[in-house]
């Protein structure tokens, strides 16, 4: 009986080993894009607009900032000056997409298919071990495809909702610049 739960172990092991690359690498883009959006102080960006300190390149307030002061000029009305600010902002967005939530959102929708793959071969294996009627081979099999399904699950439910709290924390970001 111990070598069954053993086998149902190892066989969850293995999807969690298998989905825990997207998932680690949906992370580490994670906390690269929480260092991006993070607030900069007022005095901060003063002494980054001065030139008198060297400001974070990853950080999206900065480009934003960075972005609308060269496309500021005298000879701007109200309106041009609308219109750079939503320009600036957008093109800020846009980086943001392509360098963090696109791909992100990526790592995410690759969890489910790996999870249903997983659920096809335990699937599978409990099929083929149910013809030679051995037990702990149908647990394992048993394991690897509800512990696939699940992990692949929870996986992409945490990098979703990641993704979805970053966006938000980077509009904050650039509400408190401008």
């Amino acid at each position: 009986m111990t070598f069954d739960w053993i086998l149902a172990g190892i066989a969850s092991f293995v999807s969690l080993l298998v989905l825990w690359v997207p998932l680690a690498r949906g992370m580490n883009l994670f906390l690269r894009a929480r260092v991006a959006t993070r607030r900069i102080a007022a005095d901060e960006l003063a002494k980054v607009r001065e030139g008198a300190a060297e400001g974070d390149p990853q950080a999206l307030a900065l480009l934003f900032d960075q972005v609308e002061a060269e496309s500021q000029s005298e000879n701007h009305d109200a309106l041009s000056q609308a219109f750079i600010r939503d320009a600036s902002r957008q093109y800020v967005v846009n980086e943001y997409s392509s360098r963090y939530a696109d791909p992100i959102a990526m790592y995410a929708n690759i969890l489910p298919p790996i999870g249903f793959v997983g659920t096809t071969i335990g699937l599978m294996v409990l099929f083929v071990s149910m013809h030679v009627a051995h037990d702990s081979l149908q647990l394992s099999a048993l394991a690897l495809a509800l512990s696939s399904s699940i992990f692949a699950l929870i996986g992409y439910a945490t990098l979703e909702g990641l993704r979805i709290h970053l966006y938000g924390r980077l509009q904050r970001c650039l509400d408190a610049i401008g």
